[in-house]
């Protein structure tokens, strides 16, 4: 749900399904007009387009409760719909509570059964666990409130309960997902017969012989079969049904598979021609023997991998970083076991992933894990290292890990994080560092700055975003840069792709970044930026004091093409 849309549409039966009392809710009221029987409006004395639409204008409206009109307000009013902020918090809290009842009440209706790890996943991304620091900082300033407190506190323990049942339908998933140590031997055995380059090499011959196009996208026979024998071994079944599983998810594809090019099946032939109407009949009988000999070969291969898999991964626990979060996606799915480990410190931009639809974003996390998962996990990636990244061993006997540990590790996959300003204390100033580089990057440009018309000059935006031209904050707060950003269209900029150079980390050990993103707005008071990292993460704050400047990249200008963060080398 996204602010700057204006406030979420509420229901009154999904508010009672989700145990909230609705009373609070109706009080809120919101004046509206319309004309005749349609769509409710926002009044607007004059034709102001950018914030309404034209059958506001001049409308009579009078107090309604948003409980009643919200589903009925013009998609073009919504965004101006304004409340007392007290009544806001609740409204948006109520959201957060009927959106994670929703996803419960779905999960509780699933029949009992075996669960994967790559379904927790997905859940555990979905979890009201990852809103409830969010709804409890909006609601409980309220809680005291003498007009809303009682609705704020109605609406936290609301939430408290959608979160307890939650947290158990994750536990009841993890107690009927497979052991790690089983998860963890199965992919092994995967990993060491795929080092074989044979078993691929043998696939992509048999899928060549059936391919009907050069444009069409070969069938991974060994993917396939290694993803069916892994789902029925995860869960503790034999190896008679991980075979027959792994044979039908073949037979799937090439159950009826007629051979397009017979000079692409191997040699020598293992069916004999006699007996066959044509040669076509034959290929066709030869490749049906061949695919399902490949089926049988590739889990034998697996089982005697299997049984020659050590389990030994030593005691104790070990800190390790995880990118490409949350492990939903199919290429993940012998790592998504991690997911039931507990996470420490803040998920981290990592970019974005592509999807169907564009870019999503990209995360990257830092988990406590046995050592025997940190150690698959370091081999299973091998051949993509930044995947996981191994951190310190964590003392025995010690509940949590050193927060700087987790910080360091951390900061391997994002150089910016919200703790290192929140470390610098109230009135923090730039320190040599920034003010040296800001010095460079004026000097640089002080011709082209002199050229500009004014400090509210369009040359200035438009060289801004394409690369020309560099915004450097005031060294003293707030300055003549204070006063040229704010005249700058800012609402403008979301649409381009920026580079903001950052000093990153905490105080006495800061270096210099280079991070990729848009900036989303500008507070002319402090002059804190509202930053959202390449890859459609939400915005972050960055304080003026660690800018060095503000540009765009000449020839780098969308998330497939930036980076989410590189060295400051200016």
């Amino acid at each position: 749900m996204r602010r700057d849309r204006g406030l979420p549409v509420l229901r009154e039966k999904d508010l009672l399904a989700a145990g909230v009392d609705v009373g609070p809710l109706r009080r809120i009221t919101v004046v509206l007009g319309r004309a005749g029987g349609g769509k409710w409006h926002v009044p607007a004395k004059t034709a102001e387009w950018r914030s309404h639409c034209r059958h506001a204008q001049h409308l009579t409206g009078s107090p309604l409760a948003l409980l009643d009109a919200c589903e009925q307000v013009c998609r073009h009013c919504a965004p101006v719909v304004r409340v007392k902020p007290g009544e806001e918090a609740l409204w948006w809290a109520a959201a957060d509570v009927v959106a994670a009842d929703v996803r419960v009440r779905r999960l509780e209706e699933q029949e009992a059964g075996p669960r994967s790890w790559e379904g927790y996943a997905r859940v555990l991304w979905e979890a009201a666990r990852h809103r409830d620091a969010e709804v409890r900082r909006g609601l409980e300033p309220w809680t005291a409130d003498p007009s809303v407190g009682a609705g704020a506190r109605q609406i936290l323990k609301a939430w408290s309960g959608v979160l307890e049942r939650s947290e158990t339908v994750l536990a009841g998933w993890r107690a009927a997902a497979p052991a790690a140590r089983e998860v963890t031997s199965v992919s092994g055995a995967c990993d060491a017969v795929a080092a074989n380059g044979n078993v691929q090499r043998t696939g992509q011959e048999l899928a060549a012989a059936v391919l009907q196009s050069r444009w069409a996208q070969p069938f991974d026979v060994w993917a396939a079969v290694r993803r069916a024998w892994s789902g029925v071994r995860d869960q503790g079944g034999e190896a008679t049904a991980a075979r027959a599983a792994a044979m039908l998810a073949v037979e799937a594809v090439w159950g009826g598979a007629r051979v397009r090019d017979v000079t692409a099946l191997p040699e020598p032939a293992l069916v004999t021609g006699a007996g066959f109407a044509s040669p076509a009949q034959w290929a066709d009988a030869e490749f049906q023997h061949r695919w399902q000999q490949y089926v049988s070969d590739c889990c034998h291969r697996l089982e005697e991998a299997l049984g020659a898999a050590t389990r030994d991964g030593g005691d104790g626990r070990q800190l390790v970083l995880v990118s490409g979060w949350p492990l939903t996606r199919k290429r993940d799915a012998e790592l998504a076991y991690l997911a039931q480990y507990e996470q420490h410190g803040p998920a981290v931009p990592f970019g974005g992933r592509r999807t169907g639809y564009g870019v999503e974003p990209d995360h990257a996390v830092v988990l406590a894990v046995p050592r025997f998962a940190a150690r698959h996990a370091a081999d299973h990636t091998r051949d993509d290292r930044p995947r996981v990244v191994l951190g310190p061993e964590l003392v025995a006997g010690t509940a949590e890990p050193d927060e700087r540990d987790v910080l360091a590790l951390l900061r391997g996959a994002y150089p910016y994080l919200p703790a290192d300003a929140e470390g610098d204390g109230p009135g923090a100033g730039p320190t040599a560092m920034v003010t040296t580089a800001r010095a460079v990057r004026r000097a640089a440009q002080a011709g082209r700055r002199a050229a500009y018309s004014g400090p509210d000059s369009m040359e200035v935006y438009n060289d801004l975003v394409v690369g020309k031209y560099s915004w450097v904050p005031d060294d003293e707060h707030p300055g003549p840069a204070a006063a040229e950003m704010e005249n700058l269209p800012v609402h403008w900029l979301e649409e381009w792709m920026l580079c903001l150079d950052v000093e990153c980390g905490m105080r006495a050990e800061t270096v210099l970044h280079r991070l990729y993103g848009t900036v989303t707005s500008y507070e002319p008071g402090t002059g804190r930026v509202e930053f959202s990292p390449a890859g459609g993460h939400p915005a972050i704050l960055v304080p003026v004091h660690r800018i060095v400047a503000l540009t765009g990249d000449r020839q780098r200008r969308s998330d497939g093409q930036v980076p989410a963060h590189e060295p400051y080398d200016e």
